[in-house]
């Protein structure tokens, strides 16, 4: 079933729009009579991250790219805090990961907009890393649906809607003077 389901779904890249919603998904997955449970742990993780870090029951790809999140972002706060010359309580990690943490560094002495897109091209990359070698399995499957959840929350850099909502930001203050 798995690889009826991932052959069947369009090919996703990090700058693109979502092809479809998680919704639809979930009904492509139901189409070809994905099992139940199987169902249930895809949809598992809804793209949060929870610091009491109790994930145990979430498929292996979830935890491995939750365990990635939260390193990730503790060293963006590390870095912002460190900019700022605060001192900030952050909890721990037990990840450590060298080159992202390299990679952070780097992106913090970009210009805003290029250091999101350096971070995103890093999560981008640690979900295709976490899926190597499971082509068409469950893994496959999740390591997808956390492609297509990043890209519908990501979607936000859609120029036309940044013009739009800064716009009708720009009439609201008018508005209000």
């Amino acid at each position: 079933m798995y690889t009826f389901l991932l052959a069947s779904l369009p090919a996703l890249k990090p700058d693109m729009a979502p092809p479809m919603t998680l919704d639809e998904l979930d009904r492509a997955a139901r189409d070809v009579q994905l099992a139940d449970a199987d169902r249930a742990r895809l949809a598992s993780f809804d793209g949060s991250i929870n610091w009491e870090k109790n994930d145990q029951k979430l498929p292996r790809v979830y935890r491995e790219y939750l365990d990635f999140e939260r390193f990730l972002r503790l060293r963006i706060a590390r870095k912002r805090a460190d900019r700022n010359a605060l001192s900030v309580e952050l909890p721990q990690t037990e990840l450590f990961d060298a080159e992202t943490a390299l990679r952070v560094d780097q992106a913090a002495n970009l210009p805003p907009l290029e250091r999101e897109k350096a971070v995103d091209a890093l999560r981008w990359q640690k979900i295709d890393e976490i899926a190597q070698g499971h082509d068409f399995d469950f893994d496959a499957l999740c390591a997808y649906r956390l492609k297509l959840t990043f890209l519908l929350a990501h979607g936000r850099r859609d120029a036309a809607r940044g013009r739009a909502a800064f716009g009708a930001l720009l009439d609201e203050k008018a508005a209000m003077a």
